[in-house]
């Protein structure tokens, strides 16, 4: 570790940026749960809470405003290395927060970096027992755009599923990572395949493995290589 007065050395530097990766993608918050005002951001930006500050443990939960903290971080003057102290043990504190949160962020950024595209617990050969499909472009309007009603979640049946996935509007093609995701935002099913454009609609056909999901509400995340996370309402019945 760098000394005071001394700039953080290239294991430092790695891991600011590692923590920087996962807390700016690793928890989407669409709806915008829990987020403080922008002048908080600003006080936490300009270090007038203390680091045990509990306001720091939404930016844990919440990669917009983390995003937001940190260009609001990266915008102030240059100081002098009591900044960049400050700005380790923030990293420091950023590390802690994910490991006794129960490293919900680090298990977005691991399954962003699955090897294999192999679903999990399906093997190639797996024949699906089952066909569905669910049609994601309804949930294409915004809530703030106040839609008449929200959609009902889509409904996956249990078994191997073969699973047809017509994306919302404006999604582009290539490779995606699909995980259905219960209360805790732990993974019951995932898979990797490729989308394509089929009669004008960005399409997904994956294999799901459900025989051991217990019924009841769960979240299916979808996600491009190299985007975001969207989460979309589902039960499995």
């Amino acid at each position: 570790m760098a000394h005071a007065g001394q700039p953080p050395d290239d294991d430092e530097v790695r891991v600011g940026d590692d923590i920087d990766e996962v807390l700016s993608r690793a928890n989407p918050n669409p709806e915008r749960v829990g987020c403080p005002p922008r002048e908080t951001l600003v006080g936490l930006a300009r270090r007038v809470q203390p680091l045990g500050d509990p306001a720091y443990e939404h930016l844990v939960k919440c990669s917009p405003c983390y995003r937001e903290f940190r260009a609001l971080q990266e915008s102030l003057p240059a100081q002098t290395t009591r900044r960049s102290a400050w700005s380790r043990g923030w990293m420091a504190v950023a590390a802690g927060a994910i490991l006794v949160a129960g490293l919900t962020a680090a298990w977005f950024y691991r399954t962003a970096e699955l090897p294999s595209s192999e679903p999990t617990g399906v093997s190639q050969s797996q024949i699906a027992e089952l066909r569905t499909e669910l049609d994601l472009r309804k949930y294409s309007v915004l809530r703030s755009e106040q839609s008449a009603d929200t959609p009902e979640p889509v409904t996956l049946p249990i078994g191997v599923v073969e699973v047809t996935l017509l994306l919302p509007v404006g999604s582009e093609p290539g490779e995606y990572e699909i995980q259905v995701l219960d209360s805790d935002l732990k993974s019951k099913a995932a898979a990797r395949s490729a989308a394509e454009i089929r009669d004008f609609v960005t399409t997904i056909r994956v294999t799901l493995d459900l025989r051991a999901v217990p019924t009841g509400a769960y979240q299916l995340a979808v996600r491009r290589d190299g985007d975001n996370w969207r989460m979309f309402p589902a039960r499995v019945q």
